[in-house]
């Protein structure tokens, strides 16, 4: 409590913004592939991710330089403009007297490009407000908080997502407007415009980018990160589709599970795991060198989730949830680690911005992964995530291992 309260204030609502997010969106994220293969099919649904993901990609990379150009604050507040309307349209498209999921599927394309844009300066106003000797405890408290609204987001998402997605909605664009104005008037810019000499254009931007993309060690970094996103993205897009058609109804404790229960379940058995027992796994492997951890974890994740594929019951989803969860405990403190370590800190805004459009590229792959589907079988698309597992596995160990271009601590 006391490492809390000596936080910068932007990080103490920073907290706070990021538990309401996450909050809402697990409610609605995760089920909304179910919802597009609903009305559009598996097939159409890949492709509608996609564009998704793209547009996320574009933003990412533009709100990392505005984010160095107007200043994280203003970039922050429009990226929630950009949320508050999309969840709003969306909202009006499926009231208990009107449906219509074509511009539902427009509103939530502006949400996300929302999001993508305001991520790259979100991170960089946790790296500007911590310090050397408090940043790992905030990054391990964002995530403590994160899993915590994950937890409570899947569960009201697998219970009311179906029947009352209109209120959840509704609940959104609230969550919005309430960090909107927490933004607004409770945080402070945190980069000193003084120093600030680039502009808003997009050959600026191009500019700011070349310099990232020419460290070498960073590129193939991110690009390794790629297929880390494709594995932990799955219950958003194929093992989505796959419990959606195939999972076998079962009743436990007078619960009925269905498909989209049953991905609600698994993400709650993963959150609940990672809050409580982290601390001790980290006991165990805080003193392997970094890339061992990496590449342990990363296998034992991507596994998981291959493993997941193949199954249709109830028990065995439990135990392979726990297996690709051990994965992701042990993977994600040292992937942070090292790519803080990859970071150079002169450019934190445009390296924040290039590594944030990892995560809609991997989203293309994912959504691809859903198209792809409808011509292969379970097994088929096993092999395809664990070749995804390998390719980052192998990427990212090189890149550890690489020079640095920079002053910095050497990665083990």
């Amino acid at each position: 409590m006391q490492e809390f309260m000596a936080l910068n204030r932007n990080l103490k609502l920073r907290t706070l913004t990021v538990f309401l997010t996450v909050l809402l969106g697990s409610s609605i994220g995760p089920n909304m592939t179910i919802y597009y293969v609903q009305y559009f099919g598996a097939f159409v649904s890949g492709f509608l991710l996609m564009v998704v993901s793209v547009a996320g990609f574009i933003a990412g990379l533009y709100g990392g330089h505005l984010s160095d150009v107007w200043g994280r604050k203003r970039t922050m507040l429009t990226g929630s403009a950009l949320i508050i309307s999309g969840y709003t349209l969306a909202m009006l498209m499926n009231a208990p007297w009107y449906t219509n999921p074509y511009i539902t599927f427009v509103g939530f394309l502006t949400a996300s490009i929302g999001s993508s844009l305001a991520d790259p300066a979100e991170q960089a106003m946790m790296i500007d407000a911590s310090t050397i000797k408090n940043r790992k405890f905030v990054y391990a408290l964002i995530y403590w908080v994160i899993n915590i609204g994950v937890m409570l987001g899947a569960a009201i998402g697998g219970w009311f997502f179906r029947d009352y997605l209109f209120e959840l909605l509704l609940g959104s664009v609230f969550v919005g407007v309430v960090n909107a104005s927490i933004i607004k008037f409770g945080m402070a810019e945190t980069l000193n415009m003084e120093n600030v000499h680039a502009n808003s254009s997009v050959w600026s931007a191009v500019r700011s980018y070349g310099r990232v993309l020419s460290d070498k060690r960073y590129v193939l970094f991110m690009f390794g990160s790629i297929f880390s996103v494709v594995i932990y993205s799955q219950p958003d897009f194929y093992l989505a589709a796959h419990l959606t058609q195939f999972f076998h109804d079962y009743t436990f404790m007078g619960i009925h599970f269905y498909g989209q229960r049953m991905l609600s379940f698994m993400l709650v058995i993963n959150t609940v795991m990672i809050v409580l027992v982290m601390n001790l796994i980290n006991r165990y492997t805080n003193r392997w060198p970094l890339i061992k951890s990496f590449a342990i974890g990363t296998f034992i994740q991507g596994f998981g989730f291959a493993l997941s594929f193949l199954l249709r019951d109830f028990w065995p989803l439990v135990i392979v949830t726990v297996v690709f969860t051990l994965g992701e405990i042990i993977n994600v403190p040292s992937s942070q680690t090292m790519r803080a370590d990859m970071m150079n800190p002169e450019q934190i805004g445009a390296y924040s911005g290039a590594f944030a459009a990892t995560r809609p590229v991997g989203n293309i792959i994912s959504g691809m992964m859903v198209s792809l589907s409808q011509f292969t079988n379970d097994w088929g698309m096993a092999g395809v995530l664990m070749i995804g597992t390998l390719i980052a596995m192998v990427t990212i160990v090189k890149a550890a291992k690489m020079p640095a271009q920079f002053k910095t601590e050497t990665i083990q």
